[in-house]
């Protein structure tokens, strides 16, 4: 079932940019989550629904910039091929770090996540602003997670380490602990400009799409 839509007043003089799409299956927590991204000054606009057809419908004719869905879904796949398709941002929210319930092509496909324990209205908006600069909302503790998850029996010398310079490493510490672009320039003393720089080339590097994988993938092969 499609909820309420809310629009921000035309008058402002910076109209915010983001609208979120919020598809949660749970009533209570779809209900709270619209209700405090509504009072954000960041969001112009949010939708919620349900269900992946009103989802559907809702991604094709208001194309939202956000979709928030439950990690643990059965329904998330469905929902972040959508929002794949309609060059959306994927947040996902979780109910806790044990990751063994979400789909593999959901994990990857994420660009941010979110735990559900600790949803209040500072913590949207930080996830939000944090996708908005490119970064990733990752939970503290969710590296560890993601290890439990990838780590298998690799025999020794089929994985091909990356070649990561010192500062590379040091970037890479710093990722797997959840820290932003401007948290890791501000850790190490340069530009955040050059973390991104730095970021960039250890998703090349790791053959990683995004942040979640690279974190991953590094603590697999024994880099962090």
């Amino acid at each position: 079932m499609l909820d309420e839509l809310q629009n921000r007043p035309e008058e402002q003089t910076s109209p915010p940019r983001i609208s979120v799409l919020v598809a949660l299956e749970s009533e209570l927590v779809r209900c709270g989550v619209f209700n405090m991204l509504r009072g954000l000054p960041s969001v112009a606009r949010v939708w919620s629904c349900s269900g992946p057809i009103a989802a559907r419908e809702l991604m094709g004719e208001r194309r939202p910039g956000i979709v928030m869905c439950q990690g643990s879904s059965p329904l998330a796949p469905a929902l972040v091929k959508d929002a794949e398709e309609h060059g959306a941002r994927i947040l996902l929210l979780l109910e806790d770090l044990r990751l063994e319930a979400i789909d593999e092509a959901v994990m990857l496909s994420a660009h941010g996540f979110l735990m559900q324990s600790e949803l209040t209205a500072s913590s949207l908006e930080q996830a939000i602003a944090k996708l908005e600069g490119g970064d990733m909302p990752l939970p503290t503790g969710m590296a560890r997670s993601l290890m439990a998850r990838v780590r298998g029996p690799v025999s020794s010398g089929s994985v091909r380490k990356a070649s990561l310079t010192p500062r590379e490493q040091q970037v890479l510490a710093l990722l797997a602990q959840g820290f932003s672009n401007k948290q890791i320039a501000r850790r190490i003393g340069i530009s955040e400009h050059g973390a991104k720089r730095h970021v960039t080339n250890l998703l090349a590097k790791l053959n990683s799409p995004n942040r979640t994988l690279a974190v991953a993938l590094a603590l697999q092969e024994g880099l962090v």
